[in-house]
């Protein structure tokens, strides 16, 4: 990872470290959760072209919803500004979030051409973490890791970011940008940019 990764994730377990957690009897590990994304991941591939854009969120959106902690990573891709907004913006935030998530998914995991994932392993991190080890490896052998992070809360493993290269934290990036916009143009500004993203994945098929 670098610095700038390194950074945030530190963050992310400060943070952690404060939000209430409980260890389910029974509960999938992180690397049974990761690879349940995978798994959906490769389904809809081999089916993009039939389910188009739309077909991919119906059948991501549930996947992603079970498998992710958005309402955290919302908070975390705000910064400070999470302290400032009321609780009807803070779940317009919440759902437009885990909304432009799948979206994001739905958009960039769009055809297959013999991809498989295969999970590396696991690297416990403070406080609870764990980092998942998980590769996207193409027809070619090239290897592309995506990297899950994550964390037991209400009993369930839940992602809380995602390390693209195995470097780059994407609510690291997040963060960065959803705060700047906050403090040049405001929180509705946020919103209407992020829903505009959303439009716009639709818009290209």
């Amino acid at each position: 990872m670098n610095l700038r990764s390194l950074r945030i994730l530190g963050l992310i377990l400060a943070v952690l470290a404060i939000l209430p957690g409980r260890a389910g009897a029974e509960t999938a590990s992180p690397s049974a959760v990761v690879e349940g994304i995978d798994e959906a991941l490769i389904a809809v591939m081999r089916e993009a072209e039939a389910l188009g854009y739309a077909g991919r969120v119906e059948r991501l959106t549930p996947v992603m919803n079970e498998s992710f902690d958005f309402p955290f990573m919302a908070a975390v891709s705000v910064g400070r500004h999470w302290r400032e907004l009321d609780d009807a913006q803070r779940k317009r935030l919440v759902d437009t979030f885990g909304r432009m998530s799948v979206a994001t998914f739905a958009a960039r995991f769009d055809g297959f051409s013999g991809e498989r994932f295969e999970v590396e392993g696991e690297e416990p991190g403070p406080r609870g973490a764990v980092l998942v080890r998980n590769d996207l490896i193409k027809s070619d052998g090239e290897t592309v890791p995506i990297n899950y992070l994550l964390r037991q809360r209400d009993g369930a493993w839940r992602v809380v970011d995602v390390f693209l290269d195995a470097k780059y934290s994407e609510l690291a990036l997040k963060r960065s940008e959803y705060s700047a916009v906050i403090e040049n143009d405001g929180f509705d500004a946020l919103l209407a940019s992020l829903e505009d993203r959303i439009k716009a994945f639709g818009a290209k098929e």
